[in-house]
């Protein structure tokens, strides 16, 4: 498992350079411009709670790593709250009607976003649960890049707005640090699981498959946060 976890490590150093990253840490750019895209990622916020109950979660389970697998999205339960929350802070609940809001989501314009949870739940279906954890160190890792300097904008714009941001902000991060696979009892006993050639291979898989669609996704946000202007309605009480 040692030369899967040090794939996911490169693989997120390549990811942390991507064009959106960038454009968050420019500081000479407004902080609500830098999170214009936010509704973007309605497509991965909704869905990913029903990818980790309903594809990964499996129970009851005497495996050891699957068991690891169900803690974990357990931990992830409700995060979806957060972010329709912080929506809400942003202002997007009045820029457009329902009907306008589902052809938005639904568009050209989060094509490659939609593909995200669709994309990992077929490439980890009916997958052993060492396959399925290497799948969501991958997504740990990418959540780890986003939500670091999510965190730094959303303490930006606090300072404007007087409001917190659950899911864009520091709260966000804090939650995601406390997992149980992040425990140094977790990281030894992944460390010390032994591969075989198979489950090598398609470990390596699947964490290019993670990679490979969120850093589509990411690039599909960048493109969009240059088309779309300031929120102006951005609630400030």
């Amino acid at each position: 498992m040692k030369e899967v976890l040090a794939l996911i490590e490169k693989r997120k150093q390549e990811f942390a350079q991507l064009p959106l990253f960038q454009f968050l840490q420019n500081k000479s750019i407004d902080p609500r411009k830098r999170l214009a895209w936010a509704p973007c990622v309605t497509p991965i916020a909704m869905s990913f709670e029903d990818l980790l109950k309903y594809d990964f979660r499996k129970e009851p389970t005497d495996d050891p790593i699957q068991e690891l697998i169900n803690k974990h999205t357990e931990e992830e339960d409700n995060h979806w709250m957060w972010f329709l929350e912080d929506l809400e802070k942003l202002g997007f609940d009045y820029l457009m009607k329902f009907s306008d809001s589902m052809r938005f989501y639904w568009g050209e314009e989060t094509y490659k976003t939609r593909q995200v949870c669709h994309q990992i739940a077929l490439h980890t279906f009916r997958s052993e649960p060492i396959v399925v954890l290497a799948a969501m160190e991958a997504i740990e890792a990418t959540a780890n890049v986003a939500f670091a300097l999510t965190a730094q904008v959303a303490q930006e714009l606090q300072q404007i707005t007087k409001q917190k941001y659950r899911f864009f902000g520091q709260y966000h991060v804090g939650v995601e640090s406390a997992h149980t696979v992040l425990t140094n009892d977790a990281k030894q006993f992944l460390e010390s699981i032994q591969l075989t050639q198979e489950q090598r291979a398609k470990a390596f898989e699947v964490v290019e498959k993670v990679f490979e669609v969120f850093t589509e996704a990411t690039n599909e946000m960048r493109t969009y946060a240059e088309k779309h202007s300031l929120v102006q309605t951005l609630r400030t009480s």
